[in-house]
């Protein structure tokens, strides 16, 4: 007797619509997922032959989102982007108080004398392609065979700001010959503007829809950018862990 099997066609399931919100904690979760599961393992990152910690990847896939969205709206207007450009601080403007003595994001932060390098091809680096013919021209003439030749640092021209512990690299200079030097995951990026925002942490915190001032809770910014807003709370999970980049 011959049965014949018939595979019923799978129902589509649903996955239910998130709002911001629920989407931020649930990339904060994913990072305390992944900074608990390595903690466990034995030994250190140096003892398993690991340079850095995963939670840097986590917010390489954040950083990945954010270059992708940037350039692809570049592709599709006309001449300029009418995205925002990155100005640090992104969150709120430079000159809000956030401590009840007045202080600010500038009086927070702590400029670190020391020299870090930016690997285009494995480091969060955040450009800012603004100008549609200028990626055009730098895309059609940067890299092996091209007029200009490969990928190469101008340090005329190419400048970045590197946040810690973050990891993150905010690029203030060359944002069209570095957009294509990420696409094409070569080069590297020298920088002496490094600094450590870890006390910004104890007077600003986000929920996924508002940046808040601690001291009265007051609302000093709004989230636009649900991506930076996640790495930036990922920055309080490193420093309650001290964990750097």
């Amino acid at each position: 007797m011959f049965f014949k099997f018939v595979k019923r066609k799978e129902e589509k399931r649903e996955i239910p619509k998130l709002s911001q919100q629920e989407e931020f904690i649930n990339i904060l979760r994913f990072a305390e997922k992944v900074i608990r599961d390595y903690n466990s393992t034995k030994g250190t990152g140096r003892d398993l032959g690991v340079d850095r910690h995963p939670i840097f990847e986590v917010i390489n896939i954040l950083g990945r989102k954010i270059q992708s969205d940037y350039m692809v709206r570049l592709l599709t207007v006309e001449d300029e982007s009418d995205l925002e450009s990155f100005i640090s601080p992104f969150m709120f403007k430079a000159s809000t108080i956030l401590t009840l003595d007045g202080r600010t994001y500038s009086d927070l932060i702590n400029k670190k004398n020391i020299r870090r390098e930016a690997d285009l091809s494995i480091d969060t680096v955040i450009p800012w392609p603004w100008k549609r013919y200028r990626l055009a021209n730098a895309l059609t003439k940067i890299g092996p065979g091209r007029l200009l030749g490969p990928w190469k640092e101008d340090k005329n021209n190419h400048f970045l700001e590197l946040w810690l512990p973050l990891g993150l690299y905010w690029v203030n200079g060359g944002n069209h010959s570095i957009s294509v030097g990420i696409l094409q995951g070569n080069g590297k990026v020298s920088t002496d503007e490094v600094y450590d925002i870890s006390q910004i942490y104890d007077h600003v915190t986000c929920d996924g829809s508002h940046y808040i001032r601690e001291f009265d809770k007051e609302i000093i910014g709004k989230v636009d950018n649900i991506e930076l807003a996640a790495i930036f709370e990922i920055g309080r999970l490193l420093t309650r862990q001290s964990i750097s980049f």
